[in-house]
């Protein structure tokens, strides 16, 4: 199903980030649902 696939990426993702993960990833989901950038 998608949505496993969705989590499949964002867990990989997170993985990949490494220290600052936790910051970067707050900003991306902040870009990612504004409506406005």
């Amino acid at each position: 199903m998608i949505i496993d696939k969705l989590q499949e990426f964002r867990q990989q993702v997170y993985r990949f980030l490494g220290n600052g993960r936790d910051a970067i990833f707050d900003l991306m989901d902040a870009v990612l649902t504004s409506p406005s950038v």
